[in-house]
């Protein structure tokens, strides 16, 4: 039987975990944990969009999981394009926040990059997430009524 309370408590704690790891990676960066939780606030857009779609992911991949084994009770070949994708949304999301040690590792240029470019960057981890997303939903189709 497959069930879908754990998908969502799956999701839900993925997009918990990432925003976490958000605050605790700009918290450490910036050696303050205001400074964190005000970007949080600036971005809050962006942040909540990226952490929604990594947990919408994360509950698509642990439903189709579900499916798979339901039906076969075998490997799981074709899910590994959305896990592949959740990871990239997640460093797209938080790459931006290496400009704030670049300049102590001697960075400089790469600081001013990424600090310049981070909605962008955050748009593309969006983006992904959306791909990531709909790959999700193509296999979790394609292995729940394969005749489609």
């Amino acid at each position: 039987m497959i069930s879908r309370k754990r998908p969502m408590v799956m999701g839900l704690l993925a997009s918990t975990g990432l925003l976490a790891f958000y605050l605790l990676l700009v918290g450490l960066t910036s050696r303050s944990l205001v400074h964190a939780a005000q970007l949080l606030v600036d971005d809050w857009p962006y942040v909540v969009a990226i952490a929604a779609g990594f947990g919408t992911q994360m509950g698509l991949f642990v439903y189709l999981k579900q499916v798979i084994r339901a039906k076969s009770r075998g490997g799981n070949l074709a899910a590994v394009a959305g896990t592949g994708t959740s990871t990239a949304t997640m460093v797209a999301c938080c790459v931006h926040h290496l400009a704030d040690v670049a300049p102590v590792i001697g960075l400089s240029g790469a600081a001013l990059f990424l600090s310049q470019y981070r909605y962008p960057l955050m748009s593309i981890g969006i983006a992904v997430n959306l791909m990531g997303i709909l790959i999700m939903v193509r296999a979790i189709r394609r292995h729940a009524h394969p005749a489609c």
